[in-house]
C-alpha cells in the first residue's frame, strides 16, 4: 500500500511527498515535538489520517547553505563615495612618483649593431679526423644561444676592456664614478652623502658594460642584436661596433689557441707513439733471429692447413661409414626376419634388379593371359623357360647387391681408420710449429697497431698546425653597423604619463573598494565571530554527537505524552505506548578503515536498524527523529555534502553510493538521502546503476516503468515532488558499454536541471567493473557498511579497489547501516 499523496480537501504539500511534507519552521535545537505539548487530534477534515506531519525531518536553517553574493554594485559605489578623497591623494602621490621616475632624468641613447652567424659545411680545413660538426637549422638556435651567452660573459668583457683604447676606458670610468644615483643625489641634497673610494678604471668600465649592453637574437634569423645604451650617442655607437668586431677576433683567437694547444699535446703524444713503434720493431726482430724465422712476409702454415683438410676428410668418411652401416643393418634385419630381399629399399632401387624384375613381371603377366592354352602348349613352354631364366638373373643380381653393401661397410671402416692415423701424425707436426707461429703473429699485430696509431697522431698534429695559422673561419661576420642615434630612449614622457594615469585610477578606485571590502566582509566577520557566544547546535556539531533533551523538556515530555502512530499507514492509535526514553548517543566510533582526509572522522553517519512491512514504510520510519528514526544522522550527512559543495563553489554535485558486499543497505541509504535533500528544498535525480539486482522501484512504488526511454528528465519526475527517478529494472543488465553511455547521457541531461545527482551503484567486490567507470564522474563518494555482513578486511579491499579510480578528494566517508 502506498501513501496517498493527494488528500481531497487538503492543500497540496510542497516538497518530496506527503510523507516528506515540510513542517512549520523550527530550529535544530532539540525540543519536544508539537504533538507532545498539546493533544494530537485523531482525525479532522482536510488532514490525512495516514501520517503525522510533525514526525519527520526538521528543516534546514533558512539560508544555511544559500550562496549569497559577496559584493554588489551599490556597495562598490558606496565604498568609492566614502574613500575617494584618500584614494585620490594616494594616487596623486604615486602618479607623481611614477612620472618622476620614468619621465625625468638624463637622456639615454641606444645604438645597435648586428652579428650574423653563417651556416656552412664547406670548410677547406675540414680534414679527415679533424672536421667539426656540420651546422644545421636544428643546431643553429643552440649555437646562437652559446654565442649570446659568450658575448655577455665576464671573460669576453675583460677581453673587450683590454683591447678597447685605454684612454677611452679612463674617461668612461671617471664619468661613471662622478655620476651619482638617485639615492646618492638625495643623500647629497640633505648633506649626508660621503664619497667613497673609486674602483679601478677597468672594473668600472666592465660594470658599465654589464649594465648597458644587451644581446638578443633576431627572430626567424641567424642574427644577434647588440644593443648598447649610453648618455653619449656617439660613444654608444662606437662601443656597439667595436663590441661586434672584437668578438669576431675573440672567437678567432680562441680557436687558434685551441689548435695550438692541440698541436702541442699531439706532438708530445707523437713522440711517445714513435718510441713504442721502435720498441715493437726491436722485439719482432729479436724473436725472428732467436727462432730462425727468415721470411719477413706472412707465409701460409702448411701443417695447420693439412690438419684442417684431414679433419674435413675424416668427417666425410665417417658420414659415409654411418650410411653404409645403416644399409648393412637394414639388409641383416630383412635376412633374419625371413623377408624377401626385394623388400629392402637398397636392393629394390638397384638398376639391374629393377630392370630384371620389370621384365619378369611382364612375362608372368603374359603367361597369365595364356592359361587357357594349357601347360603343354609350345607358347606356354617357351614363356616358362624365359621366366625361369629371368628369375635366375634376378636372384644373381640380388646376391650381387647384397655383397656390394657388405663390402661397402668394410671399405668405409678401413678408410676412416686410415684418415685417423694420418690426422694424428699431422697434428703432432702442427703442434711443434704452432707455438713459434702464434708468438710471431702476435708481435707482428702489435707492431701494426703501433704504426697505425703513430700515423693517425701525426696526421692530426699536421692538421692542427695548419688550421692554427688561419684565424678567419667565415662563420661570423658583421651584419650591420651602428650609427649615433638621434632620439633618446629614456626618459619617455608618453610612457610616464600612461603609468601615472593608471596608478592614479587604480588608487582612486581600488583603495576605497579594497578597504571597504576588508572592513565589511573580513574585519566585521572576525569581530562578530569573536563576540558571538557558541550556540547549542554548534556545540553538538563540534562534538559530532546527537542531541540530548534539556531537563525542562524532559519534564514536559513526562507530563504530556503524545498519541503515537504505530505505523505510517494506521488510521488511529491502538494504545498509548510507554514513555520514550531520550538519550545522548555516544560519539561515532571510528573503525580506522577509511581515511578520506587527514583529521576527518571515518564514520559520518549511522543509521539504526528499522523493521517495517514494506520498503516504503522503512523509508518513512528512517525520516523520523531519533531514537526511532535517523533524521539527525541524515541531517548531518546532508550538511557534510552541502559544506563540501559550497567549498567547491557550486550548489550540488554527483554522489556515488556503493558498498563492499550486497545487502548492506546502500539502496536504503540512497533513498533516505534523496528524501532528505528533497525535504530541504533541493532537487534530486536518483539513478539506479545496478541493473543486475534492481531494487529502487520497491522503495518508490509510484516510479514509472521504461524510464530509460524518456526524452527529458521531466518524464522521470516522481509524482509532484522534486525527485526524479530512473530505476534499473528496465535496463539491460549485461550491456556494459550501452549502460555506461546511457549513464553519462542522463548525467549530462540532469546536471543543469537538478541540484544533486545520486548514483546507486553496484557492490564493489561483486561488480567492480560496473562501478569503476562511474567513480571518476562523482564529486562525492559514500561507502555503506553493515558490520554484521562485511568484515573489516573486505571493507579495506573494497576501498583499495575504489581509491585509484576516483578523485583524491571525493571520498567523504562511511555510512554505517543497521547499527
Amino acid at each position: 500500500m502506498a501513501l496517498p499523496y493527494n488528500v481531497p480537501g487538503y492543500p497540496q504539500q510542497p516538497g518530496f511527498s506527503a510523507a516528506l511534507a515540510l513542517v512549520p519552521g523550527r530550529s535544530l535545537m532539540p525540543a519536544a515535538p508539537a504533538a507532545m505539548l498539546q493533544p494530537a487530534p485523531v482525525a479532522y477534515p482536510g488532514v490525512s489520517p495516514v501520517f503525522d506531519p510533525h514526525a519527520f525531518l526538521p528543516p534546514m536553517k533558512p539560508g544555511e547553505f544559500d550562496v549569497q553574493p559577496l559584493i554588489s554594485i551599490s556597495d562598490l559605489i558606496g565604498y568609492i563615495r566614502r574613500g575617494w578623497l584618500l584614494g585620490a591623494l594616494v594616487g596623486l602621490m604615486l602618479g607623481m612618483a611614477a612620472f618622476a621616475y620614468l619621465g625625468m632624468g638624463m637622456k639615454i641613447y641606444q645604438a645597435e649593431s648586428q652579428l650574423l652567424l653563417r651556416l656552412q659545411g664547406d670548410n677547406p680545413f675540414a680534414m679527415e679526423g679533424l672536421s667539426g660538426s656540420i651546422l644545421s637549422d636544428l643546431s643553429a638556435p643552440m649555437l646562437i644561444n652559446n654565442h649570446r651567452t659568450e658575448m655577455t660573459s665576464r671573460r669576453y668583457m675583460e677581453y673587450f676592456a683590454d683591447h678597447y683604447p685605454a684612454q677611452a676606458v679612463q674617461l668612461i670610468a671617471k664619468r661613471e664614478s662622478e655620476t651619482l644615483g638617485r639615492k646618492d643625489q638625495l643623500l647629497k641634497a640633505i648633506g649626508l652623502y660621503r664619497a667613497g673610494e673609486p674602483n679601478p678604471a677597468r672594473e668600472t668600465f666592465i660594470d658599465m658594460l654589464s649594465s648597458n649592453v644587451v644581446v638578443e637574437p633576431l627572430k626567424e634569423s641567424h642574427v644577434l642584436r647588440v644593443q648598447v645604451r649610453d648618455r653619449d650617442a656617439g660613444l654608444a655607437a662606437d662601443i656597439a661596433n667595436r663590441y661586434v668586431g672584437l668578438y669576431i677576433e675573440y672567437i678567432a683567437d680562441n680557436e687558434a689557441q685551441r689548435s695550438r694547444d692541440a698541436s702541442s699535446y699531439l706532438e708530445a703524444e707523437s713522440r711517445e707513439a714513435y718510441k713504442r713503434v721502435r720498441e715493437a720493431e726491436e722485439k719482432l726482430a729479436g724473436y725472428r733471429k732467436a727462432n730462425g724465422i727468415l721470411e719477413d712476409v706472412e707465409t701460409k702454415d702448411v701443417s695447420t692447413e693439412r690438419v684442417r683438410q684431414l679433419n674435413l676428410a675424416l668427417t666425410e668418411a665417417r658420414v659415409r661409414l654411418s650410411r653404409a652401416q645403416n644399409d648393412e643393418q637394414s639388409l641383416n634385419a630383412a635376412l633374419q626376419g625371413g623377408r624377401s630381399l626385394l623388400d629392402v629399399k637398397l636392393v629394390a632401387e638397384n638398376a639391374t634388379v629393377a630392370d630384371t624384375r620389370k621384365q619378369l613381371d611382364a612375362k608372368v603377366a603374359q603367361r597369365a593371359s595364356l592359361t587357357q592354352l594349357g601347360r603343354r602348349h609350345p607358347a606356354m613352354i617357351a614363356l616358362n623357360s624365359e621366366i625361369d631364366a629371368l628369375q635366375q638373373s634376378l636372384d644373381k643380381a640380388v646376391k650381387s647387391v647384397v655383397f656390394m653393401i657388405q663390402e661397402e661397410a668394410k671399405t668405409q671402416q678401413r678408410q676412416v681408420q686410415d684418415i685417423e692415423g694420418q690426422l694424428a701424425a699431422a697434428q703432432g707436426t702442427a703442434v711443434d710449429a704452432g707455438g713459434r707461429n702464434v708468438q710471431y703473429a702476435q708481435l707482428r699485430e702489435e707492431l701494426r697497431k703501433q704504426r697505425e696509431w703513430y700515423e693517425k697522431i701525426e696526421q692530426r698534429r699536421n692538421a692542427a698546425d695548419l688550421t692554427g695559422k688561419f684565424r678567419d673561419s667565415g662563420l661570423l661576420r658583421v651584419a650591420d653597423r651602428a650609427v649615433p642615434p638621434e632620439k633618446p630612449v629614456k626618459p619617455n614622457k608618453v610612457m610616464a604619463a600612461l603609468a601615472s594615469s593608471m596608478l592614479f585610477g587604480l588608487s582612486l578606485i581600488g583603495l576605497p573598494v579594497g578597504w571597504g571590502l576588508f572592513d565589511d566582509h573580513v574585519r566585521k566577520h572576525l569581530r562578530a565571530k569573536a563576540a558571538q557566544p557558541r550556540t547549542h547546535e554548534e556545540e553538538l556539531a563540534m562534538r559530532g554527537t546527537s542531541w540530548t533533551m534539556p531537563p525542562q523538556q524532559q519534564a514536559a515530555t513526562t507530563a504530556l505524552q503524545p498519541v503515537p502512530v504505530t505505523t505510517p499507514f494506521s488510521v488511529a492509535p491502538a494504545a498509548p505506548p510507554p514513555a520514550p526514553s531520550f538519550y545522548a548517543p555516544s560519539m561515532p566510533r571510528s573503525t580506522g578503515l577509511l581515511k578520506p582526509a587527514e583529521g576527518d572522522a571515518t564514520t559520518i553517519a549511522q543509521l539504526p536498524y528499522v523493521h517495517a512491512s514494506t520498503p516504503e514504510a522503512m523509508l518513512t520510519q528512517l525520516l523520523k527523529p531519533e531514537p526511532t528514526g535517523a533524521s539527525g544522522a541524515l541531517h548531518q550527512l546532508t550538511a557534510t555534502l552541502e559544506r563540501h559543495a559550497y567549498a567547491r563553489g557550486v550548489t550540488g554535485g554527483i554522489i556515488l553510493i556503493t558498498s563492499a558486499e550486497p545487502r548492506e543497505g546502500k539502496t536504503v541509504v540512497s533513498a533516505a538521502l534523496a528524501a532528505a535533500f528533497c525535504h530541504q528544498g533541493r532537487s534530486v535525480f536518483m539513478m539506479e546503476c545496478n541493473p543486475a539486482s534492481p531494487a529502487l522501484h520497491e522503495w518508490f512504488p509510484r516510479s514509472r516503468g521504461e524510464g530509460a526511454w524518456a526524452q527529458d528528465i521531466e518524464g522521470l519526475r516522481y509524482s509532484h515532488t522534486n525527485l526524479f527517478l530512473l530505476p534499473g529494472r528496465d535496463l539491460p543488465a549485461h550491456a556494459t558499454n550501452e549502460l555506461l553511455d546511457g549513464y553519462r547521457t542522463w548525467i549530462e541531461r540532469a546536471r543543469s536541471k537538478v541540484d544533486w545527482i545520486i548514483l546507486d551503484a553496484s557492490p564493489l567486490l561483486k561488480n567492480f567493473a560496473n562501478v569503476a567507470p562511474l567513480a571518476p564522474l562523482a564529486t562525492d563518494v559514500l561507502i555503506v557498511n553493515n558490520p554484521a555482513l562485511t568484515t573489516p578486511a573486505k571493507l579495506r579491499a573494497a576501498v583499495a579497489l575504489l581509491q585509484p579510480m576516483m578523485s583524491s578528494s571525493a571520498l567523504r566517508g562511511m555510512v554505517v547501516n543497521a547499527v
